[in-house]
């Protein structure tokens, strides 16, 4: 076994958490490529120490992906609300009917 195999892995995986931290996303492609090359350097390996104390790292990782997405998500769904507040806000009155609120027609300079 060559043991730069496992410190390349294990240097792509802390380059990933880097990533992760910073909201790089879109380097994660070259990562997961980077990520499958230098695991197919140690298939069958047997060091159970190195093997273990990586997938500890790629398990934070993914807690720390997860948590990416969550975040673009929400991110979304917060930028679908303003888009759609900015033509108006739909309410109920008291028969039950919708009724749209919205801005009143024209620029702030008409408007004064």
């Amino acid at each position: 076994m060559n043991e730069s195999a496992f410190d390349r892995l294990e240097a792509v995986v802390r380059e990933t958490a880097a990533a992760i931290r910073t909201g790089n996303l879109a380097a994660m492609g070259d990562l997961a490529e980077r990520t499958d090359a230098a695991l197919a350097e140690i298939q069958g390996e047997t060091d159970i120490g190195r093997i273990e104390a990586l997938r500890a790292l790629a398990h934070r990782n993914a807690i720390g992906l997860e948590a990416a997405g969550r975040g673009v998500r929400a991110a979304r769904r917060r930028l679908t609300e303003i888009i759609s507040a900015r033509g108006g806000v739909k309410t109920y009155d008291n028969a039950g009917k919708t009724r749209k609120i919205g801005m009143p027609d024209g620029s702030l300079k008409t408007r004064l």
